[in-house]
C-alpha cells in the first residue's frame, strides 16, 4: 500500500419524477470513475422530445453515448496515457451523443426525435470541471453567495428574451415556450462548453425545465443537506402542478 491520498470530499444528490406525465422523457446519470489521479465524476440530465417513445429513447441514447465516451477517457487514463483537457473530452462525448441520436432517429423512423443534454464532467484532483450544454435544461454554479446560471437556454422564447422582444412574464406564458432552437437530433446541433473551477463549498446544479418552469430560481434554497434540498424543490414543483417531468442533480465540494 502506498501513502493514502486524501481525496477532496464532495456530496452528490439527485431527484427525478415523472410528474403528471405518462412517461418520463427525462433521463439522468451520476457516474463516478476511479482513475490513477483521483475521481472523475459525470453528472448529466437530458429531456427528450418528439412525443411518447421518441423523447424517452432520445434522452437515454444521448446519456448512454456521453457515458461511454467518458468511460473511454477513464480507461485512457488508467492505461497511463497522458491526460487530455476536459473540454476536449466533453466535446468528443457530445459529438458522439449527437451522432447516436441522429442514427437512432433514422433507424426508428422517428423524425423530430431529439433531446436536450446538459452535463458536468469533474476531475476532483484538479477541482476543475466542464459543462457541456444544448437545449433548455440548465446548469448553475452553486456558491456560498447563491446561484449563478452557467448556461443559456437554446429556445425560441429565450432568444426573443435576449433580443428584448419579449418580457420575462410574456416568455413564461408564451405558447412557444417549449420550442427548442438547438437540440441533439435537430440539424445544426451546436453545443456550448464552459469550464468551471470549484472552490470548497461550491458546486454545480443541473435541472430540466420541469423544475424551473414551475419553481423560479429566485426561490431555490440549497442547504447543507443537498439531497433534502432537492427533494424539497421537487415536492414544491409537484405541488404547483408538476405538469412535466422534473429532474435535478447537484454536486458540492466540501
Amino acid at each position: 500500500m502506498g501513502p493514502m491520498r486524501l481525496a477532496p470530499r464532495y456530496s452528490v444528490a439527485a431527484v427525478s419524477h415523472v410528474g403528471r406525465r405518462q412517461n418520463n422523457e427525462d433521463f439522468h446519470r451520476v457516474m463516478r470513475l476511479e482513475v490513477p489521479q483521483g475521481n472523475l465524476l459525470l453528472l448529466a440530465v437530458a429531456d427528450g422530445m418528439g412525443g411518447m417513445e421518441a423523447g424517452e429513447w432520445a434522452s437515454k441514447v444521448a446519456i448512454e453515448a456521453l457515458s461511454e465516451a467518458v468511460r473511454a477517457y477513464a480507461e485512457h487514463l488508467k492505461g497511463g496515457r497522458p491526460a487530455v483537457g476536459l473540454s476536449k473530452v466533453m466535446e468528443k462525448a457530445f459529438t458522439l451523443a449527437a451522432k447516436r441520436v441522429e442514427k437512432e432517429a433514422e433507424r426508428l423512423g422517428k423524425k423530430g426525435m431529439g433531446t436536450t443534454l446538459t452535463a458536468f464532467l469533474y476531475a476532483d484532483w484538479l477541482r476543475e470541471g466542464v459543462v457541456g450544454h444544448i437545449g433548455d435544461s440548465r446548469a448553475y454554479h452553486l456558491t456560498p453567495k447563491g446561484l449563478k446560471r452557467l448556461t443559456e437556454d437554446h429556445s425560441w422564447v429565450a432568444e426573443r428574451l435576449r433580443e428584448g422582444v419579449l418580457t420575462r412574464t410574456e416568455a413564461e406564458r408564451h405558447p412557444y415556450r417549449n420550442v427548442l432552437t438547438r437540440a441533439l437530433g435537430l440539424p445544426e446541433a451546436r453545443f456550448d462548453l464552459k469550464g468551471v473551477h470549484l472552490a470548497p463549498g461550491e458546486g454545480v446544479l443541473l435541472v430540466t425545465d420541469g423544475l424551473y418552469g414551475l419553481v423560479p430560481e429566485e426561490e431555490w434554497v440549497l442547504g447543507k443537506d443537498l439531497q433534502a434540498s432537492l427533494e424539497g424543490l421537487l415536492a414544491e414543483a409537484l405541488r404547483r402542478g408538476g405538469d412535466d417531468n422534473v429532474t435535478a442533480i447537484a454536486l458540492r465540494v466540501e
